[in-house]
Protein backbone atom coordinates (compact mmCIF):
# COMPACT_ATOMS: atom_id res chain seq x y z
CA UNK A 1 0.00 0.00 0.00
CA UNK A 2 1.60 3.05 -0.80
CA UNK A 3 1.20 6.74 0.18
CA UNK A 4 2.91 10.40 0.00
CA UNK A 5 3.45 13.43 1.16
CA UNK A 6 2.82 15.80 -1.48
CA UNK A 7 0.29 17.38 -2.26
CA UNK A 8 0.51 21.06 -3.10
CA UNK A 9 -0.97 21.75 -6.60
CA UNK A 10 -2.47 18.08 -7.22
CA UNK A 11 -5.64 18.12 -8.39
CA UNK A 12 -8.26 15.20 -9.16
CA UNK A 13 -12.38 14.09 -9.70
CA UNK A 14 -12.85 13.45 -6.10
CA UNK A 15 -10.96 13.45 -2.70
CA UNK A 16 -12.14 11.42 -0.94
CA UNK A 17 -11.06 12.53 2.91
CA UNK A 18 -10.52 8.97 5.05
CA UNK A 19 -8.98 5.65 4.33
CA UNK A 20 -10.85 3.60 6.52
CA UNK A 21 -13.44 1.01 5.18
CA UNK A 22 -15.76 3.23 4.39
CA UNK A 23 -13.51 5.27 2.23
CA UNK A 24 -11.10 2.44 1.21
CA UNK A 25 -14.45 1.19 -0.64
CA UNK A 26 -15.40 3.95 -2.18
CA UNK A 27 -12.24 5.02 -3.42
CA UNK A 28 -11.85 1.60 -4.89
CA UNK A 29 -15.20 1.86 -7.15
CA UNK A 30 -14.83 5.28 -8.21
CA UNK A 31 -11.10 4.29 -9.45
CA UNK A 32 -12.44 1.36 -10.99
CA UNK A 33 -14.68 3.53 -12.59
CA UNK A 34 -12.33 5.66 -14.14
CA UNK A 35 -12.50 8.48 -12.21
CA UNK A 36 -9.46 10.33 -10.73
CA UNK A 37 -8.91 9.93 -6.62
CA UNK A 38 -6.93 11.12 -3.97
CA UNK A 39 -7.51 9.50 -1.05
CA UNK A 40 -6.02 11.27 2.59
CA UNK A 41 -5.54 9.90 6.17
CA UNK A 42 -2.82 9.98 7.78
CA UNK A 43 -2.86 6.61 9.14
CA UNK A 44 -4.68 4.58 6.44
CA UNK A 45 -6.71 1.79 7.97
CA UNK A 46 -6.71 3.53 11.44
CA UNK A 47 -9.44 4.07 13.40
CA UNK A 48 -12.48 1.85 13.82
CA UNK A 49 -11.67 -0.25 10.70
CA UNK A 50 -8.49 -1.38 12.55
CA UNK A 51 -9.99 -2.61 16.26
CA UNK A 52 -13.87 -4.15 15.03
CA UNK A 53 -15.22 -7.54 15.38
CA UNK A 54 -14.94 -7.45 11.60
CA UNK A 55 -18.24 -8.99 11.74
CA UNK A 56 -20.91 -8.87 8.62
CA UNK A 57 -23.95 -8.94 10.27
CA UNK A 58 -27.76 -8.78 8.35
CA UNK A 59 -28.81 -9.64 11.43
CA UNK A 60 -27.75 -6.23 13.07
CA UNK A 61 -30.27 -4.60 10.36
CA UNK A 62 -32.91 -3.52 12.97
CA UNK A 63 -31.03 0.41 13.27
CA UNK A 64 -29.90 0.89 17.20
CA UNK A 65 -32.38 3.75 17.53
CA UNK A 66 -35.45 1.50 18.83
CA UNK A 67 -37.13 1.40 22.53
CA UNK A 68 -34.95 -1.09 24.03
CA UNK A 69 -31.86 0.80 23.28
CA UNK A 70 -33.46 3.81 24.47
CA UNK A 71 -34.23 1.82 27.47
CA UNK A 72 -30.66 1.08 28.05
CA UNK A 73 -29.76 5.02 27.11
CA UNK A 74 -32.11 5.96 30.43
CA UNK A 75 -30.27 3.21 32.56
CA UNK A 76 -27.17 4.81 31.57
CA UNK A 77 -28.14 8.42 32.41
CA UNK A 78 -28.82 7.11 35.70
CA UNK A 79 -25.95 5.20 36.14
CA UNK A 80 -27.09 1.63 35.50
CA UNK A 81 -26.22 0.94 32.31
CA UNK A 82 -24.75 -2.08 30.97
CA UNK A 83 -24.27 -1.90 26.92
CA UNK A 84 -24.18 1.61 26.97
CA UNK A 85 -22.65 3.84 29.16
CA UNK A 86 -21.82 7.69 29.74
CA UNK A 87 -18.93 9.59 30.16
CA UNK A 88 -19.24 12.64 32.45
CA UNK A 89 -19.20 15.66 32.40
CA UNK A 90 -21.90 15.22 29.40
CA UNK A 91 -21.59 17.96 26.78
CA UNK A 92 -24.16 20.10 25.44
CA UNK A 93 -23.78 18.04 22.35
CA UNK A 94 -24.11 14.77 23.80
CA UNK A 95 -27.49 15.88 25.62
CA UNK A 96 -29.12 17.17 22.25
CA UNK A 97 -28.01 13.74 20.30
CA UNK A 98 -29.85 12.01 22.74
CA UNK A 99 -32.51 13.69 22.78
CA UNK A 100 -32.95 13.01 18.83
CA UNK A 101 -31.85 9.75 19.50
CA UNK A 102 -35.28 9.45 22.07
CA UNK A 103 -37.61 10.70 19.07
CA UNK A 104 -36.38 8.18 16.34
CA UNK A 105 -36.54 5.22 18.94
CA UNK A 106 -40.31 5.54 18.75
CA UNK A 107 -41.85 2.30 19.08
CA UNK A 108 -42.37 0.77 14.97
CA UNK A 109 -39.78 2.91 13.07
CA UNK A 110 -36.79 0.78 13.22
CA UNK A 111 -38.93 -1.79 11.72
CA UNK A 112 -40.02 0.33 9.37
CA UNK A 113 -36.36 1.62 8.32
CA UNK A 114 -34.76 -2.24 8.63
CA UNK A 115 -35.41 -2.57 4.79
CA UNK A 116 -33.06 -0.22 3.66
CA UNK A 117 -30.03 -1.72 5.97
CA UNK A 118 -31.22 -5.23 5.26
CA UNK A 119 -30.65 -5.18 1.68
CA UNK A 120 -27.36 -2.92 1.64
CA UNK A 121 -25.92 -5.02 4.15
CA UNK A 122 -27.07 -8.31 1.32
CA UNK A 123 -25.76 -6.27 -0.96
CA UNK A 124 -22.41 -6.03 0.80
CA UNK A 125 -21.80 -9.36 1.72
CA UNK A 126 -21.90 -10.29 -2.60
CA UNK A 127 -19.15 -7.43 -3.18
CA UNK A 128 -16.96 -8.71 -0.66
CA UNK A 129 -17.08 -12.15 -2.24
CA UNK A 130 -16.86 -10.44 -5.74
CA UNK A 131 -14.07 -7.59 -4.44
CA UNK A 132 -11.96 -10.40 -2.98
CA UNK A 133 -12.21 -13.09 -6.72
CA UNK A 134 -11.93 -9.88 -8.89
CA UNK A 135 -8.86 -8.54 -7.19
CA UNK A 136 -7.39 -11.80 -5.93
CA UNK A 137 -6.94 -10.60 -2.52
CA UNK A 138 -7.49 -12.18 1.01
CA UNK A 139 -9.49 -10.26 3.09
CA UNK A 140 -10.14 -13.65 5.73
CA UNK A 141 -13.54 -13.71 4.32
CA UNK A 142 -15.36 -16.94 5.74
CA UNK A 143 -19.53 -17.51 6.23
CA UNK A 144 -19.32 -18.48 9.74
CA UNK A 145 -22.62 -16.96 10.56
CA UNK A 146 -23.21 -15.67 14.12
CA UNK A 147 -24.72 -17.42 16.93
CA UNK A 148 -26.70 -15.22 19.64
CA UNK A 149 -26.43 -17.05 23.17
CA UNK A 150 -27.74 -16.10 26.44
CA UNK A 151 -28.61 -18.16 29.92
CA UNK A 152 -31.55 -15.89 30.65
CA UNK A 153 -35.06 -17.38 28.75
CA UNK A 154 -36.75 -14.02 28.55
CA UNK A 155 -33.07 -12.26 26.89
CA UNK A 156 -33.74 -15.55 24.29
CA UNK A 157 -37.22 -15.12 23.34
CA UNK A 158 -36.61 -11.47 22.62
CA UNK A 159 -33.84 -12.66 20.33
CA UNK A 160 -36.03 -14.61 19.11
CA UNK A 161 -38.76 -12.07 18.63
CA UNK A 162 -36.16 -9.76 16.40
CA UNK A 163 -35.30 -12.89 14.59
CA UNK A 164 -38.61 -13.48 13.51
CA UNK A 165 -39.05 -10.08 11.98
CA UNK A 166 -35.26 -10.16 10.65
CA UNK A 167 -36.98 -13.39 8.85
CA UNK A 168 -39.47 -11.06 6.94
CA UNK A 169 -36.37 -9.45 5.55
CA UNK A 170 -34.68 -12.40 4.29
CA UNK A 171 -31.87 -12.84 7.33
CA UNK A 172 -32.31 -16.05 8.22
CA UNK A 173 -32.53 -17.78 11.57
CA UNK A 174 -32.50 -20.83 13.35
CA UNK A 175 -33.62 -20.96 17.19
CA UNK A 176 -31.52 -23.59 19.39
CA UNK A 177 -32.34 -25.41 22.46
CA UNK A 178 -28.99 -26.04 24.87
CA UNK A 179 -28.19 -29.07 23.36
CA UNK A 180 -27.89 -27.66 19.50
CA UNK A 181 -26.16 -25.26 21.09
CA UNK A 182 -23.43 -27.39 22.62
CA UNK A 183 -23.79 -29.13 19.13
CA UNK A 184 -22.84 -25.88 16.77
CA UNK A 185 -19.87 -25.13 19.67
CA UNK A 186 -18.81 -27.73 21.62
CA UNK A 187 -16.67 -25.56 23.84
CA UNK A 188 -19.19 -23.18 25.23
CA UNK A 189 -19.82 -23.44 28.20
CA UNK A 190 -23.46 -23.80 29.45
CA UNK A 191 -26.56 -21.63 28.10
CA UNK A 192 -29.94 -21.46 27.72
CA UNK A 193 -30.20 -21.30 24.44
CA UNK A 194 -29.34 -19.38 21.30
CA UNK A 195 -30.36 -18.05 17.87
CA UNK A 196 -28.32 -18.67 14.56
CA UNK A 197 -27.92 -16.31 11.75
CA UNK A 198 -26.04 -18.51 9.27
CA UNK A 199 -25.96 -15.40 6.48
CA UNK A 200 -23.77 -14.10 8.93
CA UNK A 201 -20.26 -13.44 7.90
CA UNK A 202 -16.48 -12.59 9.76
CA UNK A 203 -13.41 -11.33 7.78
CA UNK A 204 -10.30 -9.37 8.86
CA UNK A 205 -11.41 -5.72 9.27
CA UNK A 206 -8.02 -4.23 8.75
CA UNK A 207 -6.63 -6.78 5.41
CA UNK A 208 -10.59 -6.21 3.82
CA UNK A 209 -9.46 -2.27 4.48
CA UNK A 210 -5.55 -2.43 3.30
CA UNK A 211 -7.23 -4.50 0.08
CA UNK A 212 -9.75 -2.29 -0.91
CA UNK A 213 -6.90 0.55 -0.46
CA UNK A 214 -4.41 -1.60 -2.43
CA UNK A 215 -6.72 -2.76 -5.04
CA UNK A 216 -7.96 1.49 -5.39
CA UNK A 217 -4.24 1.76 -6.27
CA UNK A 218 -4.26 -0.71 -8.81
CA UNK A 219 -6.76 1.11 -10.52
CA UNK A 220 -5.13 4.45 -10.72
CA UNK A 221 -6.44 6.20 -6.84
CA UNK A 222 -3.48 7.78 -5.32
CA UNK A 223 -2.97 7.56 -1.59
CA UNK A 224 -1.59 10.35 0.66
CA UNK A 225 -0.35 9.78 4.19
CA UNK A 226 -1.81 13.38 5.24
CA UNK A 227 -4.32 15.05 7.41
CA UNK A 228 -7.20 17.02 6.11
CA UNK A 229 -7.23 20.53 7.83
CA UNK A 230 -10.60 22.05 6.32
CA UNK A 231 -12.90 21.82 3.20
CA UNK A 232 -12.59 24.38 0.98
CA UNK A 233 -15.48 26.51 -0.70
CA UNK A 234 -16.64 28.93 -2.79
CA UNK A 235 -19.59 31.03 -3.42
CA UNK A 236 -21.64 27.81 -1.56
CA UNK A 237 -19.03 25.36 -4.39
CA UNK A 238 -17.26 22.67 -2.62
CA UNK A 239 -13.25 23.22 -4.54
CA UNK A 240 -11.38 20.75 -2.60
CA UNK A 241 -9.58 20.10 1.02
CA UNK A 242 -6.80 22.09 2.75
CA UNK A 243 -4.12 19.92 4.30
CA UNK A 244 -1.16 19.46 6.11
CA UNK A 245 1.04 19.19 3.52
CA UNK A 246 -0.95 21.90 1.74
CA UNK A 247 -4.25 22.23 -0.65
CA UNK A 248 -6.18 19.98 -2.93
CA UNK A 249 -8.49 20.80 -5.46
CA UNK A 250 -11.10 18.68 -6.57
CA UNK A 251 -14.68 18.63 -8.62
CA UNK A 252 -16.15 16.57 -5.42
CA UNK A 253 -14.92 15.91 -2.21
CA UNK A 254 -16.70 12.62 -0.20
CA UNK A 255 -16.08 13.18 3.42
CA UNK A 256 -15.43 9.72 5.20
CA UNK A 257 -13.32 10.51 8.30
CA UNK A 258 -15.69 8.93 10.58
CA UNK A 259 -16.43 10.87 13.93
CA UNK A 260 -13.76 13.47 12.42
CA UNK A 261 -16.45 14.02 10.07
CA UNK A 262 -17.98 16.30 11.86
CA UNK A 263 -15.44 19.13 12.54
CA UNK A 264 -14.06 19.10 8.93
CA UNK A 265 -18.12 19.41 7.90
CA UNK A 266 -18.51 22.18 9.56
CA UNK A 267 -15.47 24.24 8.23
CA UNK A 268 -17.99 23.65 4.84
CA UNK A 269 -20.99 25.30 6.78
CA UNK A 270 -22.36 21.70 7.33
CA UNK A 271 -23.55 20.09 10.40
CA UNK A 272 -23.62 16.86 11.26
CA UNK A 273 -25.86 14.70 14.14
CA UNK A 274 -22.86 12.30 14.47
CA UNK A 275 -22.01 11.44 17.72
CA UNK A 276 -18.61 9.27 19.43
CA UNK A 277 -19.69 5.74 19.96
CA UNK A 278 -16.04 4.75 22.25
CA UNK A 279 -15.86 1.55 22.11
CA UNK A 280 -12.73 -0.97 22.78
CA UNK A 281 -11.71 -4.71 21.76
CA UNK A 282 -9.20 -7.29 23.52
CA UNK A 283 -7.29 -9.51 21.02
CA UNK A 284 -5.90 -12.63 22.23
CA UNK A 285 -3.45 -15.10 21.15
CA UNK A 286 -4.48 -18.93 21.07
CA UNK A 287 -3.09 -21.85 20.06
CA UNK A 288 -6.22 -23.84 18.59
CA UNK A 289 -9.71 -23.35 17.32
CA UNK A 290 -12.50 -22.74 20.23
CA UNK A 291 -15.14 -21.01 17.68
CA UNK A 292 -16.93 -22.27 14.49
CA UNK A 293 -19.16 -18.98 14.50
CA UNK A 294 -18.85 -15.62 15.80
CA UNK A 295 -20.54 -15.75 19.29
CA UNK A 296 -22.51 -13.07 20.90
CA UNK A 297 -23.26 -12.93 24.38
CA UNK A 298 -26.38 -11.45 24.37
CA UNK A 299 -25.77 -10.73 28.76
CA UNK A 300 -22.43 -9.12 28.58
CA UNK A 301 -23.13 -7.89 25.18
CA UNK A 302 -19.50 -8.88 24.00
CA UNK A 303 -18.80 -10.34 21.08
CA UNK A 304 -16.07 -13.38 20.25
CA UNK A 305 -14.19 -14.01 16.67
CA UNK A 306 -12.11 -16.04 16.10
CA UNK A 307 -9.48 -15.79 12.88
CA UNK A 308 -6.65 -18.25 12.87
CA UNK A 309 -4.66 -17.92 16.08
CA UNK A 310 -6.15 -14.63 17.62
CA UNK A 311 -9.40 -14.18 19.23
CA UNK A 312 -10.58 -10.66 19.19
CA UNK A 313 -13.48 -9.97 21.97
CA UNK A 314 -15.15 -6.65 21.06
CA UNK A 315 -17.91 -5.11 23.41
CA UNK A 316 -19.69 -1.91 24.78
CA UNK A 317 -20.31 1.53 24.12
CA UNK A 318 -19.64 4.93 25.68
CA UNK A 319 -21.20 8.05 24.85
CA UNK A 320 -20.49 11.96 26.13
CA UNK A 321 -17.62 13.33 28.06
CA UNK A 322 -14.01 13.73 26.90
CA UNK A 323 -12.26 11.50 25.17
CA UNK A 324 -10.22 8.95 27.11
CA UNK A 325 -9.19 5.67 26.76
CA UNK A 326 -10.93 2.67 28.63
CA UNK A 327 -9.79 2.07 32.19
CA UNK A 328 -8.41 -1.50 32.84
CA UNK A 329 -11.79 -3.00 33.78
CA UNK A 330 -13.30 -2.71 30.44
CA UNK A 331 -10.84 -5.10 29.22
CA UNK A 332 -10.27 -7.30 32.08
CA UNK A 333 -14.56 -7.66 31.69
CA UNK A 334 -13.89 -8.53 28.20
CA UNK A 335 -11.91 -11.16 29.42
CA UNK A 336 -14.06 -12.77 32.22
CA UNK A 337 -17.08 -13.10 29.66
CA UNK A 338 -14.44 -15.27 26.99
CA UNK A 339 -13.37 -16.84 30.11
CA UNK A 340 -17.22 -18.04 31.52
CA UNK A 341 -18.14 -18.57 27.66
CA UNK A 342 -15.00 -21.18 26.95
CA UNK A 343 -14.33 -22.60 29.97
CA UNK A 344 -11.77 -24.84 28.86
CA UNK A 345 -9.79 -22.52 26.87
CA UNK A 346 -6.21 -21.00 27.91
CA UNK A 347 -6.88 -17.26 28.01
CA UNK A 348 -3.93 -15.96 29.74
CA UNK A 349 -2.11 -14.06 27.88
CA UNK A 350 -2.17 -10.56 27.78
CA UNK A 351 -3.25 -9.78 24.12
CA UNK A 352 -3.65 -6.37 22.33
CA UNK A 353 -5.37 -3.75 23.73
CA UNK A 354 -7.82 -1.12 21.28
CA UNK A 355 -10.21 1.49 21.55
CA UNK A 356 -11.48 3.67 18.91
CA UNK A 357 -14.88 5.69 18.56
CA UNK A 358 -17.74 4.56 15.75
CA UNK A 359 -19.56 7.31 14.17
CA UNK A 360 -23.27 6.97 15.76
CA UNK A 361 -26.17 8.91 13.87
CA UNK A 362 -29.45 9.59 16.39
CA UNK A 363 -31.78 7.23 13.99
CA UNK A 364 -29.10 4.59 13.80
CA UNK A 365 -28.94 5.24 9.94
CA UNK A 366 -26.02 6.07 7.94
CA UNK A 367 -25.19 9.22 6.40
CA UNK A 368 -24.25 8.84 2.78
CA UNK A 369 -25.68 11.91 0.42
CA UNK A 370 -25.07 14.98 -1.19
CA UNK A 371 -25.25 17.63 1.58
CA UNK A 372 -24.20 20.94 -0.41
CA UNK A 373 -22.57 21.13 -3.92
CA UNK A 374 -19.53 19.04 -4.44
CA UNK A 375 -19.64 17.72 -0.72
CA UNK A 376 -20.81 14.08 -0.34
CA UNK A 377 -21.08 12.81 3.52
CA UNK A 378 -20.35 9.06 4.06
CA UNK A 379 -20.40 8.48 7.42
CA UNK A 380 -22.60 7.57 10.65
CA UNK A 381 -22.35 3.85 9.53
CA UNK A 382 -22.09 3.13 13.48
CA UNK A 383 -21.63 -0.89 14.16
CA UNK A 384 -21.90 -1.49 10.89
CA UNK A 385 -19.15 -0.28 8.85
CA UNK A 386 -17.84 -3.12 8.03
CA UNK A 387 -21.00 -4.56 7.07
CA UNK A 388 -21.87 -1.79 4.57
CA UNK A 389 -18.84 -0.21 3.52
CA UNK A 390 -18.74 -2.14 -0.26
CA UNK A 391 -22.51 -1.10 -0.74
CA UNK A 392 -21.48 2.46 0.24
CA UNK A 393 -18.82 2.80 -2.03
CA UNK A 394 -20.56 1.45 -4.52
CA UNK A 395 -23.49 3.15 -4.29
CA UNK A 396 -21.21 7.27 -4.22
CA UNK A 397 -19.92 5.67 -7.50
CA UNK A 398 -22.46 5.23 -9.20
CA UNK A 399 -24.24 8.45 -8.13
CA UNK A 400 -21.02 10.21 -8.88
CA UNK A 401 -19.72 8.94 -11.61
CA UNK A 402 -23.78 9.19 -13.77
CA UNK A 403 -23.42 13.24 -12.82
CA UNK A 404 -19.92 13.63 -14.12
CA UNK A 405 -21.31 11.62 -17.19
CA UNK A 406 -24.57 13.41 -17.21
Amino acid sequence: MGGGCGVSGREADVVIVGAGVIGAFAAYYLARAGERVVVLDPDPGGGASAGNAGLLVPSYSRPMAHPQALAEGVRAVLGGGHDITLRRPLRAGTLAWMARFALAARPGRAWRTAPRLAAMAARSLRLYTEFADAERLDIGLRDAGLLAVSRDRRTLDAQRRTAERLARLGVAAEVLDPAAVADAEPGLGPVAGGVRFPGDALLDPLDATRAALTAAERHGAVLVRTAARRIRHVNGQVTGVDTEAGPVAATTVVLAAGTSSVALARSAGVRLPVEPGHGWSLTLPVAEPLLRHAVLDLDAHVVLAQRADRLRLTGGMELGGPPAPPTPERFASLRRTAAGLLPGAALGEPGDQWHGARPMTPDGLPIVRRTRPGLVVATGHGQLGMTLAPATGELIAADLTARSRG
